[in-house]
């Protein structure tokens, strides 16, 4: 399986949502997103913190 290694945002973020979902991480995505209060603008995931997200917004 090939690896990317840049996020969506064009930035070196291994942690962020959309790198784990283009990855196929399936559990590192429940771990960040089991209790989420912020979305991402971007991709509009949803993650428990805003640095697992491109461009972050808490959920209201």
């Amino acid at each position: 399986m090939t690896v990317t290694t840049l996020c969506r945002c064009g930035a070196d973020h291994h942690g962020h949502l959309c790198m784990l979902r283009s990855n196929g991480l399936v559990d590192e995505i429940a771990t960040i997103s089991n209790k989420p209060k912020y979305y991402c603008f971007t991709c509009g995931g949803e993650a428990n913190c805003k640095e697992n997200l491109c461009d972050p917004a808490l959920i209201e």
